[in-house]
């Protein structure tokens, strides 16, 4: 799937300014997929049936944007779903609708929309709205930003009134956010609560202004996005919950990807989840169709996936962010982890351990150094001690909050909870304290000029290069001793 995904890559990227050319890439692609499959390579199939799936998705998205264009400035009125919680400022609510049943706008087309009457919406609330469109322009500075969401028009609320309606998944994603977020903050306080409240579902609402920038000057700002590692454990729970409740493989398939597609709700379906949610999607899925899969291989299909389903997601910066971090430490972290430990002749588990989380901060950092460079300008130079110092607290802290979460929802036993929230607080108040006190130091970060951003892509193609030539030298040498 390495051509699908760089394929699907390249045509998004390059259709927001050259339409044409990037439907040129994908015919191309096609052509040369379809002699592959003429000369008998039928395993490619998969790989045409993506990319036509892909520039049908594109096809619909331009399709959708000139609809919507079309409204410009005009007041639109009809029903509306509300996919977001509502954003609180000053003088009014920020909120983004899904359009429902409305007079000429696409069905299920996403609108940021600012509410200056300060109607009290949740999350799963289907109203009547009379909308102001405003399509965004070519050259609005957020463009990448709200098309990489899926948003092609901002609009100005008019008229608005709830229905009786509601929509029962996204209901019940914002009652299990309100849950927590209502939970969270009745035990903690301050940036404990904050950082919590961001590791559970993503919401970085109760984080000071000045602890969000020592996160980011610490190279930490993973930690509070939902990605793989927050997945990760909690589809651990879910994992061992099916197994012992299910015989059947199918069944648990099923719910293992119901309860993952869930998941993305309560997270707000940042595109971060989304691509750890499709990992775990389609690993879940060669399991039962009694396929080999690698971690690389889903990492590919997954970004197919994601941007099969939403082409303008490769403009996302947290998306970016999560696939090139993971990339690093599902391919070359590997190696170089092995190359290491073998020539040291290391034994020590708790060496091999703290290799292991150096190694990962760094590679990440080298893999993400060109979309740091670009959209932040500098890198941390502390980030892998950091990482190193708050890797086991940050996960002890997401494992208790979660575990004291749902007994705390249980009235007969949640004073099994107090514990686990005792533990997951001190915990987090660690992390905090750990990334105020390096956030101190004199030189946290290097500020690095935009034309450093070729030279962290030669630093990659380097790291992966070195790889390769090892591996090449290492068989030529077993060819030679076999040889003799």
């Amino acid at each position: 799937m390495l051509y699908a995904a760089v394929e699907c890559i390249l045509s998004a990227a390059v259709s927001l300014h050259v339409k044409t050319l990037s439907f040129v890439i994908v015919a191309l692609s096609l052509v040369i997929i379809g002699v592959a499959i003429y000369r008998k390579k039928c395993e490619y199939i998969t790989v045409a049936l993506a990319i036509v799936l892909f520039a049908a998705s594109l096809c619909f998205q331009f399709v959708n944007i000139n609809k919507i264009n079309k409204h410009n400035y005009e007041k639109i009125t009809g029903q509306f779903l509300v996919v977001s919680e509502v954003e609180e400022d000053d003088a009014f609510n920020i909120v983004t609708l899904k359009a429902v049943k409305t007079s000429g706008l696409p069905k299920n087309t996403k609108y940021l929309t600012f509410d200056n009457k300060k109607t009290k919406l949740k999350m799963g609330d289907i109203i009547t709205a009379q909308l102001k469109i405003s399509a965004i322009d070519r050259y609005d500075e957020y463009r990448l930003h709200d098309y990489s969401n899926g948003i092609y028009a901002t609009a100005n609320c008019e008229k608005i009134s709830k229905t009786n309606k509601s929509n029962v998944f996204y209901k019940a994603a914002g009652n299990i956010r309100s849950y927590v977020k209502s939970t969270i903050t009745k035990h903690f306080k301050g940036d404990t609560a904050g950082l919590l409240l961001a590791l559970t579902t993503g919401d970085k609402a109760f984080l000071s202004d000045q602890f969000l920038h020592n996160v980011k000057t610490t190279g930490i700002s993973h930690v509070i996005v939902v990605s793989g590692m927050h997945l990760s454990i909690i589809m651990a729970a879910v994992f061992l919950c099916l197994d012992s409740l299910f015989y059947n493989k199918y069944v648990r398939s099923l719910l293992s990807v119901a309860f993952v597609i869930f998941i993305f709700a309560v997270c707000g379906f940042t595109m971060s989840i989304t691509r750890a949610g499709a990992m775990f999607i389609i690993a879940g899925l060669a399991s039962v169709f009694n396929r080999d899969n690698d971690s690389l291989s889903s990492l590919l299909t997954a970004v197919t996936a994601v941007l099969i389903a939403a082409p303008f997601a490769v403009f996302n910066v947290s998306f970016q962010l999560s696939v090139l971090s993971t990339l690093a430490i599902i391919w070359p972290l590997q190696f170089y982890y092995r190359l290491i430990i073998d020539r040291l002749k290391l034994s020590s588990k708790f060496l091999k351990t703290i290799i292991s989380i150096s190694l990962c901060s760094i590679f990440a950092i080298i893999f993400t150094l060109p979309v740091t460079i670009k959209t932040f300008g500098f890198v941390s130079i502390v980030s892998p001690i950091t990482n190193l110092l708050i890797t086991c607290p940050i996960t002890v802290a997401l494992v208790c909050n979660i575990a004291s979460l749902a007994l705390y929802a249980v009235p007969i036993i949640n004073f099994l909870s107090y514990p686990l929230f005792l533990i997951s607080g001190l915990c987090s108040k660690f992390v905090v304290v750990v990334v105020n006190a390096i956030a101190k130091l004199p030189i946290t970060v290097a500020v690095l000029p935009q034309s450093a951003f070729w030279i962290s892509i030669i630093l990659i193609v380097v790291v992966i290069g070195y790889m390769y030539y090892y591996e090449y030298k290492k068989k030529r040498s077993d060819l030679n001793a076999n040889s003799i």
